[in-house]
């Protein structure tokens, strides 16, 4: 399954070490949007780690796409890393 990770965190070391957890999961989008592709069985673990490094300060959105999603999913810059629109 991949899910979207997307966050708005005011503290600096908060919001580092979200994205070095985020970066061994995924790929990053953007400054604060990950792309992580993960088994639905260790899901939830996803979640817990975000929850216990963030102590749920600031904002953060976790978007599981569907296998349709996926499917209607438009690549471009196919030159550069993969970049899809869904």
């Amino acid at each position: 399954m991949t899910c979207i990770v997307s966050y708005d965190i005011e503290s600096d070391r908060i919001r580092n070490r979200l994205a070095r957890f985020l970066e061994k999961k995924g790929v990053r989008l953007q400054k604060s949007v990950f792309a992580i592709e993960i088994e639905r069985h260790v899901f939830n673990g996803l979640l817990k780690g975000i929850e216990t490094i963030t102590k749920k300060q600031g904002k953060v959105a976790v978007f599981r796409l569907c296998e349709g999603c996926l499917k209607n999913a438009v690549q471009m810059n196919k030159d550069e890393k993969d970049v899809y629109v869904f």
